[in-house]
């Protein structure tokens, strides 16, 4: 991935007496590095634990890399479209979205560096209409950027170290209840969540 840091962060002798946001040390001391984005200085070391940690500069909280970098663990994500259809889209076949997570070893962003983190299996729907495919460009592109899931406590069961959903809303039912179609406001809801984790607009993917 494009490095998040200018290549020359050329500083005076008065930003250079300057202090690091992050461990409060003067900017003469180690390595100092720029975000491209925003231009906030770093020591090099202090940013790099940073980022592990949360992709936004320390400072501003814009993205520090113009790609978003979310800290889901490793999966599949694989589409099949299939002849029933969505509750309110009756015209269309569904978008069946399968996505897979292995258990595996936790991370060191992750609660728990180390231990192990659960599986999950999970099916979710969308339309086989233009908006549903517009939709899917962006659910792709949040699941390759490890945007999807995340490592925490599971609502529905209180476990920890379970793989559970991020803040991008997906129906899982094609029909009825609080998780399926229809409902109105779907798109804009599941658009707005991930304008807000930075995933571009569909036609610019």
């Amino acid at each position: 991935h494009p490095s998040p840091f200018c290549t020359r962060p050329l500083m005076t002798g008065t930003q250079l007496s300057e202090l690091c946001p992050i461990c409060m040390d003067t900017y003469f001391r180690g390595k100092v590095v720029k975000l491209k984005l925003c231009r906030h200085h770093f020591h090099k070391v202090c940013i790099d634990e940073a980022l592990k940690h949360s992709p936004l500069c320390p400072v501003c909280r814009i993205p520090a890399s113009r790609e978003p970098r979310g800290q889901m663990p490793s999966g599949s994500m694989t589409i099949e479209k299939v002849s029933l259809s969505c509750g309110g889209w009756e015209k269309y076949g569904s978008i069946k979205i399968r996505y897979s997570i292995p258990s595996g070893i936790q991370k060191m962003y992750h609660p728990n560096p180390k231990a192990k983190h659960g599986s999950a299996n999970r099916i979710a729907y969308l339309p086989d209409s233009m908006e549903g495919n517009q939709l899917l460009k962006r659910l792709k592109y949040a699941f390759e950027h490890g945007l999807t899931f995340t490592v925490g406590t599971s609502v529905t069961t209180g476990i920890s170290d379970s793989v559970t959903w991020s803040s991008i809303h997906h129906k899982t039912c094609l029909r009825g209840g609080i998780h399926g179609y229809p409902d109105a406001n779907y798109f804009m809801n599941c658009n707005s969540a991930l304008d807000n984790l930075h995933v571009p607009p569909a036609d610019r993917l």
